[in-house]
């Protein structure tokens, strides 16, 4: 039982309600722009290297709290987004009761395309929904898009290429029939939380969009070699300063929006 489209009672619970529950205060508010990882192992880089101050109360989220940290120059917040579409739903849901208008999500897929190579960086143009989450905040949908303003800003920004992708919530049920019907589907690559993102976004009524590395190249029939894991920790920090860069465009573009040029950010 997916989302029923005459359902029009409220959840027993909400991000909102979560946030002011009882157990707990919390007086956060959040800037309009918010970069959400969904990798592990770079909001320390960042707040060292761009002097971010790390927020004196945890990110309130449902699954799990965890610390936030603010630019000082830009009205940028960045945090860990966790693993998989419901943990990205929750922190969604959280950034918008606390004021983001605008996310940018920033993680990696495995690709399955012969049309990307690993470490290359993508801005997925859509994502198609294999996973439980966004049929819960849509009807029956296939595929998942970003904010079109916010994609193009990125995209443009960053030159980078646009596929489709795929997410998934069943890590080991990507078969080679499944992962060969993505191909046809345009598809290059697949990962756990994309598709939730744009999907409990468009639902929220705020925009998103995604930066996503090829992380490991996945053998394309049985008789291809092995997988292997090949992400660095300098590829990682490599693309966690694409996601904030993306972040100050947005920014930018909102406070210009008549300026069709990007500054050096």
């Amino acid at each position: 039982m997916w989302r029923l489209p005459d359902d029009d009672t409220e959840p027993v619970i909400t991000a909102r309600e979560q946030i002011r529950s009882a157990h707990r205060e919390c007086g956060l508010r959040l800037p309009s722009t918010g970069v959400v990882f969904f990798m592990g192992g770079v909001t320390d880089y960042l707040a060292e290297k761009y002097d971010a101050a790390e927020l004196p109360e945890l990110f309130p989220s449902f699954l799990n709290r965890r610390p936030v940290w603010i630019m000082k120059d830009h009205p940028i917040c960045f945090l860990y987004g966790g693993a998989g579409a419901p943990q990205a739903a929750d922190t969604v849901e959280t950034l918008a009761v606390l004021g983001v208008k605008n996310i940018i999500a920033a993680g990696m897929f495995g690709a399955f395309s012969p049309h990307v190579r690993q470490g290359e960086v993508i801005v997925p143009e859509r994502a198609f929904v294999e996973e439980g989450t966004s049929l819960h905040y849509c009807d029956r949908v296939d595929s998942a898009v970003p904010d079109p303003k916010l994609h193009h800003t990125i995209a443009s920004l960053l030159d980078k290429r646009t596929y489709p992708i795929v997410s998934t919530d069943a890590v080991y049920r990507q078969t080679f029939r499944k992962e060969q019907l993505w191909r046809e589907k345009g598809a290059v690559g697949v990962d756990m939380e994309t598709s939730a993102v744009f999907s409990v976004s468009r639902y929220l009524g705020i925009g998103a969009a995604a930066v996503l590395m090829a992380s490991d190249m996945h053998p394309l029939h049985p008789g291809a070699p092995k997988w292997k894991w090949l992400m660095t920790k300098e590829m990682k920090y490599a693309l966690a300063e694409q996601g904030i860069m993306a972040a100050k465009a947005v920014t930018w573009k909102r406070q210009h929006p008549a300026n069709a040029c990007l500054p050096g950010l």
